[in-house]
């Protein structure tokens, strides 16, 4: 089943209530079937670094929120990124349509390691990605 996440209000990524004007307004939907977060991306010429070709940080902000997303609804709870490593594997391109999922590798105690992927719409992988989450919460 795929469910639409209400997003986080200010959010950069996800804030879809105008509180932030310059949020991407990206819906983030979980599929609880794969456990896994979706992204949908078409980028535009606003999200580029070089012309036509979009700015590295814009993938890595979506790749911390797919990955974040995906660790609340696994466990529950917020977590912050203690690390995060990507991998661009080809130019992300505007106009074309991109996927991101995010997905929890594993949890110790506060630990959260998670992993994403960026593919274009045939499917072949743009970047990938991979972060330590740690627990917001006291007792966990």
């Amino acid at each position: 089943m795929i469910e639409k996440l209400e997003g986080s209000q200010g959010c950069f990524v996800c804030d879809t209530t105008n509180t932030n004007p310059r949020s991407l307004k990206l819906a983030i939907y979980w599929d609880s079937e794969r456990r896994k977060t979706i992204i949908r991306l078409t980028p535009d010429s606003s999200h580029c670094g070089y012309e036509g070709i979009v700015h590295g940080g814009i993938i890595a902000s979506i790749f911390d929120d797919a990955m974040a997303w995906a660790v609340k609804k696994e466990t529950g709870i917020w977590a912050v990124t203690a690390t995060f490593e990507i991998r661009y594997r080809q130019p992300v391109k505007i106009g074309e349509e991109y996927t991101f999922y995010g997905k929890i590798d594993s949890v110790l105690g506060k630990r959260i390691r998670t992993s994403a992927l960026l593919k274009n719409s045939t499917g072949q992988e743009a970047a990938s990605a991979s972060a330590l989450f740690i627990s917001m919460e006291p007792n966990s």
